[in-house]
């Protein structure tokens, strides 16, 4: 369900789990998939990115 977009407080609460921390430690070996992915994207945007070429500069105004 997390892995979908679910709420983790409401997956805990589904599961009755007594705390979210609970329900991501039990089931957090099934997200590995979801770390490559994340990764993934993160690396794509740091590559996109200015990556703080331009940290310090000022920023024009409708830039």
């Amino acid at each position: 369900m997390v892995s979908s977009g679910a709420n983790v407080k409401a997956v805990q609460r589904q599961l009755g789990h007594a705390s979210a921390s609970m329900t991501l430690d039990v089931y957090a070996d099934l997200f590995d998939d979801d770390l490559d992915r994340l990764m993934g994207g993160v690396q794509a945007l740091v590559a996109s990115a200015d990556c703080g070429q331009n940290v310090g500069k000022p920023v024009e105004p409708g830039v």
